[in-house]
């Protein structure tokens, strides 16, 4: 009889991991291809199961690869000159856009299709830092960066044409994190000087900016994210990592723009490189990605309640830090570039 209920209780524990998707395990990684990616990759999905990735490779030249749902294809490279890291965004119509400095300092863009790469554009403005995409709304991706002043310039691609620049005029020293809040809104954040360290966050609603307002926090760090949650906690979480080196978040509520629709910075512990990369594999859930003072490639998961806590990938070792991207179906892809100069992918959670 006690055999029999623990073999009970052990099958109930089985099926219930198997019912909660933050339980399941992380593939190990996937080789991206030979190429060598000399940044950090940011990926997204075009559609369910899918993900481009793009990155700068050797010679100041953007790279892009496509995974399919089984395997990746080969990096290819797309003619032009670009002087930052990628920013990939999904635009929720079957399409990716990939928006990079250039090298006059401007910002340029490459449109993913779905099923083919249209050229590196020049869009115009003048950047002093790397951008940041997000949709905006279905088949609309802003793109923003911090202009010559301190403040953020941006451009909206409405799937044909870039629309005219739109300043907010500031006091940030650092790129911007940006993130949509699913509610037809982009949210970014920075470090401003204005209260050295603090961390500012500004929305665009369609049309305009807003004022950047104050969040707190003391942060050192020169690479935010912001990503849409849902649920009880808020509308999206945006990531920084504190002076002690753990991950800490902050989730914006919805409603009025204020330094009162935040929950306050929390910390989720690790010890992790400048930038993380955290996405949706469900609403109201949260999978991030990370690379840690080990060299190593951690996760975490929030499930809609808390967070389950850090675990290492493998044993391989990684330099910079990695992009991750919601591809449906409850899932994540990460992409992070290894000591050898070679990208690889996780799956999870």
């Amino acid at each position: 009889m006690k055999t029999q209920c623990v073999h009970r209780l052990l099958t109930m524990m089985v099926v219930l991991c198997a019912l909660h998707p933050a339980w399941a395990a992380w593939t190990s990684a996937v080789s991206m291809g030979t190429t060598v990616v000399l940044s950090d990759p940011s990926c997204a999905s075009p559609s369910t199961g899918m993900a481009v990735c793009a990155a700068r490779g050797v010679g100041e030249s953007l790279i892009v690869n496509q995974w399919n749902g089984t395997k990746w294809a080969v990096w290819k490279t797309i003619a032009g000159t670009v002087t930052s890291n990628p920013s990939c965004a999904g635009d929720g119509a079957g399409s990716v856009i990939c928006g990079v400095r250039n090298g006059t300092g401007g910002l340029s863009a490459a449109v993913y299709n779905g099923t083919t790469w249209g050229a590196l554009t020049s869009v115009g403005s003048t950047l002093t830092s790397e951008p940041s995409c997000a949709r905006l709304t279905a088949g609309n991706v802003l793109c923003v960066g911090r202009n010559t002043i301190g403040g953020y310039t941006s451009s909206v691609f409405n799937g044909t044409v870039w629309s005219a620049f739109k300043t907010l005029a500031g006091t940030t020293v650092s790129a911007p994190g940006c993130g949509s809040d699913g509610t037809g809104g982009v949210v970014c954040i920075s470090t401003s000087t204005t209260n050295p360290w603090n961390v500012f966050a500004a929305r665009f609603a369609g049309t305009a900016w807003s004022k950047f307002i104050n969040i707190g926090g003391s942060s050192g760090a020169d690479r935010y994210s912001c990503t849409p949650l849902g649920g009880t906690f808020g509308i999206l979480t945006c990531f920084s990592r504190g002076a002690s080196g753990g991950l800490f978040g902050n989730d914006f509520k919805g409603g009025t723009w204020a330094a009162t629709s935040w929950s306050g910075w929390s910390g989720i512990g690790g010890s992790i490189n400048p930038g993380s990369s955290c996405a949706q594999p469900a609403t109201g859930q949260l999978a991030c990605g990370a690379v840690a003072s080990d060299a190593g490639l951690w996760v975490n998961s929030f499930n809609g309640t808390g967070w389950l806590g850090w675990s290492k990938i493998g044993t391989a070792t990684y330099v910079g830090n990695p992009g991750c991207a919601s591809i449906g179906g409850g899932q994540v892809l990460c992409a992070a570039v290894g000591v050898n100069g070679k990208a690889f992918s996780i799956i999870g959670p």
